[in-house]
């Protein structure tokens, strides 16, 4: 609940920060989904948590799998210092749909990702991202992320 509240508050904001701002066309927003969801694997890939980290605006806001939120930059590192040192691999992410919100958009995607298990195994979880990105200065960046994974049977 509180996860939905915070991804709400964020749209909110995306869509009154860009008020002065040019708002991005529809396709351009589509491409920046894309295209963060490529860097989001390739640097997930590499185990670059500094890169991944720099995927978030300045306050980005993850909330964990295990329903944590992770905000800023520096907190968003150790985040996933911790996740690739763990073993988790192979992560993949499909936009389903994109769409403009004030000076950026939201996004909706399937992913998958290979987690260890306790005994040196790895089982794949999947489940859909709820994404909300802005264009900054300095480009496209994630504002929040939540993933939602399908239940264990």
């Amino acid at each position: 609940m509180l996860a939905a509240l915070s991804i709400g508050n964020t749209l909110a904001c995306a869509a009154t920060s860009g008020a002065s701002q040019s708002q991005p066309s529809q396709q351009e927003a589509q491409s920046a989904a894309a295209k963060l969801g490529q860097l989001y694997d390739s640097n997930y890939a590499l185990k670059n948590a500094d890169a991944m980290a720099q995927l978030y605006s300045e306050d980005g806001t993850l909330v964990s799998p295990a329903g944590k939120l992770i905000k800023g930059r520096a907190a968003l590192k150790q985040y996933y210092e911790k996740r690739f040192a763990s073993g988790a691999k192979e992560h993949h992410i499909h936009v389903i749909d994109a769409n403009v919100q004030g000076n950026g958009g939201f996004s909706i995607a399937e992913f998958s990702v290979e987690v260890p298990k306790g005994d040196g195994t790895y089982r794949q979880e999947t489940g859909h991202i709820i994404a909300v990105y802005v264009k900054d200065s300095d480009g496209w960046h994630f504002r929040a992320v939540e993933p939602s994974v399908v239940a264990k049977d």
